[in-house]
């Protein structure tokens, strides 16, 4: 019933969903770039239309009563994001522990604009040996879909030129949000 109600919705406000299964049980999606809420709701109905059953990682706050109990049925993971932590880890265990589970993951991390992406999507799939999907919200085309899987590049800068390569022509809600594909300037933070 869900998946009809979700799919009648992106018609009824022009959209459609698109996917491809997945190639392996466990890996990594990758939406880029996220630049608005409204991501959230079209990715939720896409999650649903497609029965793709994808994950979601948001902060353990947004799990607390009352929303808790909404947020992991729609597929939400809490995690806590203090600095002790390694994040990496944490979400590979927890993607491997289920006997499926593909994670989406904003590389941005924020809807705000800055001037790198975080690259953990890409430490979590080298670390777990899994395969990334492509997720795109293209207000343009005014699709979601997710009908391309691939390995991780052998080092982070052939990662980020494939990302180029992946996301190009993908318009986003807020093109002035939309992150640079590259690596925070450490020394701009000194």
């Amino acid at each position: 019933m869900l998946q009809w109600i979700s799919k009648l919705i992106l018609k009824l406000i022009g959209w459609k969903a698109e996917y491809t299964t997945p190639p392996a049980p466990h890996g990594i999606v990758i939406v880029y770039p996220h630049t608005s809420n409204w991501d959230f709701p079209k990715g939720v109905l896409w999650n649903y239309a497609t029965k793709a059953a994808l994950r979601w990682v948001a902060k353990e706050s947004w799990f607390r009563f009352p929303l808790g109990p909404m947020m992991r049925r729609l597929g939400g993971l809490g995690i806590k994001r203090d600095g002790n932590l390694d994040i990496t880890t944490v979400l590979k265990n927890r993607m491997l522990q289920e006997e499926t589970c593909w994670l989406c993951l904003a590389p941005e991390g924020t809807r705000a604009y800055k001037d790198y992406i975080h690259m953990g999507y890409y430490h979590i799939a080298q670390a777990a040996n899994v395969p990334i999907g492509i997720g795109k919200i293209d207000y343009k085309t005014k699709t979601v879909n997710v009908t391309q899987y691939r390995m991780t590049m052998p080092t982070i800068e052939a990662e980020l030129a494939q990302l180029a390569i992946d996301f190009a022509g993908v318009t986003p809600y807020d093109p002035s949000k939309a992150s640079a594909l590259k690596l925070r300037d450490k020394t701009a933070q000194r």
